[in-house]
């Protein structure tokens, strides 16, 4: 007779264990459940800037850019439109037409083009980084998110070139990701007996390098954006400085990104796609389950690689170069000419909003806020007593 899963008994002549309970949530759905927390925080702070009074352009003033600049800017606004959304059909809308599927591309795509969100939030605490305001703006949503505390006002704040950046992530992303990948498939191919480790540090050197062309070769000499509170610069007393902690926050985000799309497993996930199968419903859900997951990482991953070490670095800003200072378009009208407040540095105290603050004449200006409770006196009881 055929005995039950109770009296089976295992070889050492002990009672068989019992089946392990298989988890019935794949780690997939926790991340897409993350995935859409954070499109509904994004939601809710871009809601509350465009009807609120931060919606509001900040001037270009006085200073005019030279004619090659004011052109190429358009140019930039004008391409990265059309790239984005090439990029967009490309790899997303395309494949589903056509399988109904969408690969590893598309997740990644569908991930950065949430990005632009967050590429304001490292100033959060000091401002160390400032576009062109040439570019068309409305500001920025900054004051919208909850822990960003520094000083910012309708028309002189963190600027977002809102024809620009949201695209510009989608198409500099996936192209960071793909040559990544086709670095380290030849380094793979060149050195069979590489590990894994060293193969990521080798990407990470590549990534490095890349971001050295894209942002301090490129983007910062045409004067898109500068970082002018940036640490360890090349080209350190120029407008358009090239500091190395941008290097390697962003190079680090690159090489994740990479990562993602390299080590998939024989299904052609990424890992945080793995175990998609085992939730219930239809190719759509599925779909849209994936979607999320990857948003959640991608978010995640820039959120530690980037905004975080870069947060610290703004809240201890360098000083910014003089000719920076001198063109109206990069100041944001944050600091300087026309504003009594002395830009970031050494010896330049953080200024938050509704703060009190130092001016440039050296006088105390009062914020709308003031301090709580004033001085808090010691308990001064007895040992073990009561006062």
């Amino acid at each position: 007779m055929a005995t039950t899963v109770q009296e089976r008994i295992a070889p050492g002549g002990g009672p068989l264990a019992a089946p392990a309970t298989e988890n019935k949530t794949p780690a997939v759905t926790m991340w897409a459940w993350l995935g859409g927390a954070v499109l509904l925080f994004i939601a809710y702070v871009l809601t509350d800037w465009v009807t609120g009074p931060y919606f509001k352009r900040v001037p270009q003033g006085p200073s005019d850019p030279p004619t090659w600049m004011h052109i190429e800017l358009i140019g930039w606004q004008v391409l990265s439109i059309p790239a984005a959304l090439y990029v967009i059909y490309r790899f997303v809308i395309k494949p589903w037409r056509r399988e109904r599927r969408i690969g590893v591309d598309g997740m990644l795509v569908i991930g950065f083009s949430t990005m632009w969100f967050q590429d304001p939030l490292s100033s959060a605490v000091n401002h160390w980084f400032v576009y062109n305001t040439n570019m068309v703006n409305f500001g920025s949503w900054v004051h919208g998110v909850p822990w960003f505390t520094a000083f910012g006002k309708p028309g002189a704040m963190t600027s977002e070139p809102i024809l620009f950046t949201p695209f510009a992530y989608v198409y500099i992303m996936i192209i960071a990701a793909a040559l990544g990948c086709w670095f380290m498939r030849r380094v793979k191919a060149r050195f069979p007996q590489v590990s894994t480790g060293q193969l990521v540090l080798a990407c990470f050197a590549f990534m490095c390098a890349f971001d050295i062309v894209v942002e301090g070769m490129i983007w910062l000499p045409l004067g898109v954006f500068e970082y002018p509170g940036g640490h360890w610069a090349l080209f350190p007393h120029s407008w358009h400085k090239y500091p190395l902690n941008e290097m390697f926050t962003i190079g680090s985000v690159f090489t994740a990104i990479t990562c993602l799309r390299y080590f998939t497993n024989d299904k052609g996930q990424m890992w945080v796609e793995r175990g998609v199968e085992n939730v219930r419903g239809g190719n759509g859900k599925k779909t849209v389950v994936r979607a999320l997951a990857v948003t959640a990482v991608i978010q995640v991953i820039m959120f530690l690689g980037h905004n975080v070490p870069n947060t610290m670095i703004g809240a201890n800003s360098t000083a910014w170069p003089k000719s920076l200072q001198e063109k109206s378009y990069f100041t944001n009208f944050l600091c300087g000419d026309q504003t009594n407040r002395l830009c970031p540095g050494p010896g330049v105290s953080n200024i938050r909003d509704g703060s009190s603050y130092v001016g440039a004449d050296g006088t105390v200006v009062k914020g709308s806020d003031k301090p709580e409770g004033g001085i808090v006196p010691f308990d001064r009881g007895k040992p073990g007593g009561d006062k």
